[in-house]
Protein backbone atom coordinates (compact mmCIF):
# COMPACT_ATOMS: atom_id res chain seq x y z
CA UNK A 1 0.00 0.00 0.00
CA UNK A 2 1.29 3.44 -0.96
CA UNK A 3 0.14 6.73 0.53
CA UNK A 4 0.84 10.26 -0.70
CA UNK A 5 -0.49 13.71 0.19
CA UNK A 6 -0.77 16.74 -2.09
CA UNK A 7 -2.89 19.88 -1.74
CA UNK A 8 -4.67 18.44 1.33
CA UNK A 9 -5.67 15.33 -0.66
CA UNK A 10 -4.43 11.96 0.54
CA UNK A 11 -4.17 9.26 -2.13
CA UNK A 12 -4.25 5.67 -0.88
CA UNK A 13 -3.10 3.21 -3.50
CA UNK A 14 -4.07 -0.23 -2.25
CA UNK A 15 -1.38 -1.83 -4.43
CA UNK A 16 0.01 -1.35 -7.92
CA UNK A 17 -0.24 -5.09 -8.62
CA UNK A 18 -1.96 -8.16 -7.22
CA UNK A 19 -5.46 -8.70 -5.82
CA UNK A 20 -5.29 -6.03 -3.07
CA UNK A 21 -6.92 -8.37 -0.58
CA UNK A 22 -8.42 -6.76 2.49
CA UNK A 23 -6.43 -8.54 5.15
CA UNK A 24 -6.98 -7.39 8.72
CA UNK A 25 -3.57 -5.69 8.63
CA UNK A 26 -4.36 -3.83 5.39
CA UNK A 27 -7.76 -2.75 6.69
CA UNK A 28 -6.22 -1.37 9.88
CA UNK A 29 -3.62 0.46 7.81
CA UNK A 30 -6.34 2.15 5.77
CA UNK A 31 -8.24 3.13 8.92
CA UNK A 32 -5.11 4.74 10.35
CA UNK A 33 -4.83 6.88 7.22
CA UNK A 34 -8.37 8.23 7.59
CA UNK A 35 -7.31 11.24 9.65
CA UNK A 36 -8.53 14.78 9.07
CA UNK A 37 -5.40 16.06 10.81
CA UNK A 38 -3.19 15.59 7.75
CA UNK A 39 -5.67 15.68 4.86
CA UNK A 40 -9.15 16.93 4.03
CA UNK A 41 -10.02 14.48 1.24
CA UNK A 42 -9.22 10.87 0.39
CA UNK A 43 -8.79 9.18 -3.00
CA UNK A 44 -8.64 5.38 -3.01
CA UNK A 45 -7.03 3.57 -5.96
CA UNK A 46 -6.34 -0.02 -6.93
CA UNK A 47 -4.46 -1.03 -10.06
CA UNK A 48 -5.44 -1.57 -13.69
CA UNK A 49 -6.36 -5.18 -13.00
CA UNK A 50 -7.87 -5.13 -9.50
CA UNK A 51 -9.27 -2.41 -7.27
CA UNK A 52 -9.75 -4.99 -4.50
CA UNK A 53 -10.84 -8.62 -4.51
CA UNK A 54 -12.20 -8.32 -0.98
CA UNK A 55 -11.44 -10.36 2.09
CA UNK A 56 -8.76 -13.04 2.00
CA UNK A 57 -10.71 -16.33 1.99
CA UNK A 58 -7.53 -18.18 2.98
CA UNK A 59 -7.49 -16.18 6.22
CA UNK A 60 -11.15 -17.01 6.83
CA UNK A 61 -10.76 -20.73 6.17
CA UNK A 62 -7.61 -20.81 8.31
CA UNK A 63 -9.42 -19.19 11.24
CA UNK A 64 -10.13 -21.95 13.74
CA UNK A 65 -12.28 -20.11 16.29
CA UNK A 66 -15.39 -17.92 16.23
CA UNK A 67 -13.31 -15.11 17.69
CA UNK A 68 -10.84 -15.23 14.80
CA UNK A 69 -13.60 -15.23 12.19
CA UNK A 70 -15.40 -12.46 14.07
CA UNK A 71 -12.25 -10.33 14.07
CA UNK A 72 -11.97 -10.53 10.28
CA UNK A 73 -15.60 -9.54 9.66
CA UNK A 74 -15.66 -6.84 12.36
CA UNK A 75 -12.48 -5.42 10.86
CA UNK A 76 -14.25 -4.99 7.52
CA UNK A 77 -17.21 -3.37 9.23
CA UNK A 78 -14.90 -0.96 11.07
CA UNK A 79 -13.17 -0.05 7.80
CA UNK A 80 -16.44 0.69 5.98
CA UNK A 81 -17.78 2.76 8.86
CA UNK A 82 -14.50 4.66 9.17
CA UNK A 83 -14.77 5.65 5.52
CA UNK A 84 -18.38 6.74 5.99
CA UNK A 85 -17.46 8.77 9.07
CA UNK A 86 -14.51 10.57 7.51
CA UNK A 87 -15.69 14.22 7.48
CA UNK A 88 -14.22 15.07 4.09
CA UNK A 89 -14.94 13.53 0.68
CA UNK A 90 -13.79 9.98 -0.04
CA UNK A 91 -13.54 9.20 -3.76
CA UNK A 92 -12.70 5.81 -5.28
CA UNK A 93 -11.19 5.38 -8.74
CA UNK A 94 -12.08 1.90 -9.95
CA UNK A 95 -10.00 0.74 -12.90
CA UNK A 96 -9.93 -2.97 -11.98
CA UNK A 97 -12.12 -5.67 -10.44
CA UNK A 98 -14.00 -4.72 -7.26
CA UNK A 99 -15.48 -7.90 -5.82
CA UNK A 100 -17.32 -8.65 -2.55
CA UNK A 101 -15.53 -6.72 0.21
CA UNK A 102 -13.70 -4.74 -2.47
CA UNK A 103 -17.04 -3.71 -3.93
CA UNK A 104 -18.25 -2.70 -0.45
CA UNK A 105 -15.09 -0.67 0.03
CA UNK A 106 -15.85 1.27 -3.14
CA UNK A 107 -19.54 1.66 -2.28
CA UNK A 108 -18.62 3.10 1.13
CA UNK A 109 -16.93 5.99 -0.69
CA UNK A 110 -18.88 9.18 -1.32
CA UNK A 111 -18.20 9.12 -5.05
CA UNK A 112 -16.98 6.42 -7.42
CA UNK A 113 -15.37 6.87 -10.83
CA UNK A 114 -15.12 3.93 -13.22
CA UNK A 115 -13.98 3.37 -16.77
CA UNK A 116 -14.24 1.04 -19.73
CA UNK A 117 -12.58 -2.36 -19.59
CA UNK A 118 -13.13 -6.03 -18.84
CA UNK A 119 -13.10 -5.50 -15.07
CA UNK A 120 -16.17 -6.46 -13.10
CA UNK A 121 -17.77 -5.18 -9.92
CA UNK A 122 -20.30 -6.82 -7.64
CA UNK A 123 -21.25 -8.64 -4.46
CA UNK A 124 -20.95 -12.43 -4.30
CA UNK A 125 -21.70 -12.99 -0.61
CA UNK A 126 -24.96 -14.88 -1.24
CA UNK A 127 -23.20 -17.33 -3.54
CA UNK A 128 -20.95 -18.53 -0.72
CA UNK A 129 -23.56 -18.28 2.01
CA UNK A 130 -22.26 -15.17 3.79
CA UNK A 131 -24.71 -12.77 5.42
CA UNK A 132 -24.75 -9.05 4.71
CA UNK A 133 -25.17 -7.27 8.08
CA UNK A 134 -27.37 -4.20 8.41
CA UNK A 135 -24.47 -1.73 8.38
CA UNK A 136 -23.30 -3.13 5.04
CA UNK A 137 -26.84 -3.25 3.63
CA UNK A 138 -27.25 0.40 4.64
CA UNK A 139 -24.23 1.32 2.53
CA UNK A 140 -25.64 -0.63 -0.42
CA UNK A 141 -29.12 0.91 -0.08
CA UNK A 142 -27.67 4.43 0.00
CA UNK A 143 -25.75 3.94 -3.24
CA UNK A 144 -27.51 1.46 -5.55
CA UNK A 145 -30.45 2.72 -7.56
CA UNK A 146 -33.64 1.57 -5.90
CA UNK A 147 -34.98 -0.58 -8.74
CA UNK A 148 -31.68 -2.52 -8.89
CA UNK A 149 -31.11 -2.81 -5.14
CA UNK A 150 -32.44 -6.33 -4.59
CA UNK A 151 -30.75 -7.63 -7.72
CA UNK A 152 -27.32 -6.26 -6.78
CA UNK A 153 -27.56 -7.39 -3.15
CA UNK A 154 -28.88 -10.89 -3.76
CA UNK A 155 -28.12 -12.23 -7.24
CA UNK A 156 -24.28 -12.20 -7.06
CA UNK A 157 -23.96 -10.74 -10.53
CA UNK A 158 -20.65 -9.20 -11.54
CA UNK A 159 -21.29 -6.12 -13.63
CA UNK A 160 -19.44 -4.47 -16.49
CA UNK A 161 -18.46 -0.80 -16.02
CA UNK A 162 -21.44 0.34 -18.13
CA UNK A 163 -23.82 -1.83 -16.09
CA UNK A 164 -22.26 -0.46 -12.90
CA UNK A 165 -23.00 3.07 -14.05
CA UNK A 166 -26.59 2.16 -14.91
CA UNK A 167 -27.17 0.63 -11.47
CA UNK A 168 -25.40 3.22 -9.37
CA UNK A 169 -22.34 1.20 -8.36
CA UNK A 170 -20.31 3.99 -9.94
CA UNK A 171 -21.30 7.64 -10.31
CA UNK A 172 -19.18 8.61 -13.28
CA UNK A 173 -18.02 6.55 -16.24
CA UNK A 174 -15.14 7.13 -18.67
CA UNK A 175 -16.52 5.18 -21.61
CA UNK A 176 -14.03 5.90 -24.42
CA UNK A 177 -11.85 2.79 -24.98
CA UNK A 178 -9.64 4.52 -27.55
CA UNK A 179 -7.77 6.72 -25.08
CA UNK A 180 -6.13 3.70 -23.42
CA UNK A 181 -6.50 2.37 -19.90
CA UNK A 182 -3.53 4.20 -18.39
CA UNK A 183 -4.61 7.54 -19.81
CA UNK A 184 -8.20 6.92 -18.70
CA UNK A 185 -6.96 6.16 -15.19
CA UNK A 186 -4.97 9.41 -15.15
CA UNK A 187 -8.04 11.31 -16.32
CA UNK A 188 -10.13 9.64 -13.61
CA UNK A 189 -7.58 10.54 -10.93
CA UNK A 190 -7.50 14.13 -12.20
CA UNK A 191 -11.30 14.24 -12.04
CA UNK A 192 -11.19 12.85 -8.49
CA UNK A 193 -8.71 15.55 -7.50
CA UNK A 194 -10.95 18.24 -8.99
CA UNK A 195 -13.95 16.94 -7.04
CA UNK A 196 -11.91 16.67 -3.85
CA UNK A 197 -10.74 20.28 -4.14
CA UNK A 198 -14.30 21.43 -4.82
CA UNK A 199 -15.55 19.81 -1.62
CA UNK A 200 -12.55 21.02 0.38
CA UNK A 201 -13.37 24.56 -0.77
CA UNK A 202 -16.99 24.07 0.35
CA UNK A 203 -15.67 23.64 3.89
CA UNK A 204 -17.92 23.06 6.90
CA UNK A 205 -21.20 23.03 4.92
CA UNK A 206 -19.98 19.93 3.07
CA UNK A 207 -19.10 18.20 6.34
CA UNK A 208 -22.57 18.95 7.71
CA UNK A 209 -24.18 17.83 4.46
CA UNK A 210 -22.34 14.51 4.57
CA UNK A 211 -23.33 13.93 8.19
CA UNK A 212 -26.96 14.70 7.35
CA UNK A 213 -27.08 12.51 4.24
CA UNK A 214 -25.28 9.48 5.66
CA UNK A 215 -26.03 9.63 9.35
CA UNK A 216 -29.28 11.57 9.59
CA UNK A 217 -27.71 14.26 11.77
CA UNK A 218 -29.51 17.57 12.08
CA UNK A 219 -27.91 20.93 12.69
CA UNK A 220 -29.37 24.12 14.09
CA UNK A 221 -30.69 26.72 11.69
CA UNK A 222 -28.57 29.21 13.61
CA UNK A 223 -25.50 27.56 12.09
CA UNK A 224 -26.79 28.35 8.60
CA UNK A 225 -27.26 32.02 9.52
CA UNK A 226 -23.89 32.27 11.25
CA UNK A 227 -22.22 30.68 8.26
CA UNK A 228 -23.86 33.25 5.96
CA UNK A 229 -21.88 36.00 7.72
CA UNK A 230 -18.65 34.00 7.67
CA UNK A 231 -16.00 36.05 5.80
CA UNK A 232 -15.13 33.06 3.63
CA UNK A 233 -18.79 32.59 2.65
CA UNK A 234 -19.21 36.29 1.90
CA UNK A 235 -16.11 36.25 -0.29
CA UNK A 236 -17.49 33.32 -2.31
CA UNK A 237 -20.84 35.08 -2.71
CA UNK A 238 -19.16 38.27 -3.91
CA UNK A 239 -17.14 36.26 -6.44
CA UNK A 240 -20.34 34.73 -7.80
CA UNK A 241 -21.98 38.16 -8.05
CA UNK A 242 -18.96 39.53 -9.91
CA UNK A 243 -19.03 36.65 -12.36
CA UNK A 244 -22.74 37.25 -13.03
CA UNK A 245 -22.12 40.94 -13.69
CA UNK A 246 -19.62 40.01 -16.41
CA UNK A 247 -22.22 38.04 -18.34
Amino acid sequence: MKVSISNQIKTIQLGDKGPNLLTVERQRSIIRELSLNDSKAIIILGNDQVFSAGLNLKDLTAASTKEEVGEIFSSLSNLLQSIRKFPGPVISVISGHAIAGGCLLALASDYRIGMFGKQRMGLNEMAIGIDLPLDMLTIISQTIRRDYLFEVASQCRLYSPKECFQRGLINEYFSNPFIGKKRATKKAIHRAEELAQFYIAAGEPFIRLKESLLHGKEFSGDILIENWFNPSTQEKIQNVLKSLQKK
